[in-house]
C-alpha cells in the first residue's frame, strides 16, 4: 500500500513536471492534487493499519486539504 502511495505521488509530480517544463506554464496541474489525495488515502490506510493513528489522521488532513485545492481548481477554471 505504501508503495502504491508513492507511485501516485511520483505519477503527480510527473504530470506537474510536464506542465512546468514543457507547457511552460505555472499552472497546477489538476492531476497532482488529485494523485495527491489518493496518496494521502493510501499513507493513511497503511499508517492506520501498523497502528499509526497520529499520522493516519495528519494524512487524512493532508487529504481534506489536496480536495479543496482540485475544488479551488476547478471552480477557478470554470469562472475563467
Amino acid at each position: 500500500m505504501y508503495l502504491a502511495a508513492l507511485i501516485f505521488t511520483i505519477i503527480g509530480w510527473a504530470f506537474q513536471l510536464y506542465e512546468t517544463l514543457f507547457k511552460k506554464t505555472r499552472n497546477i496541474n489538476i492531476f497532482l492534487p488529485l494523485a495527491y489525495f489518493i496518496a494521502c488515502i493510501l499513507f493513511g490506510i497503511s499508517s492506520f493499519t501498523i497502528g499509526d493513528i497520529f499520522y493516519a489522521i495528519i494524512d487524512a488532513v493532508c487529504a481534506i486539504l489536496a480536495v479543496i485545492v482540485v475544488i479551488v481548481l476547478v471552480t477557478r477554471k470554470k469562472g475563467a
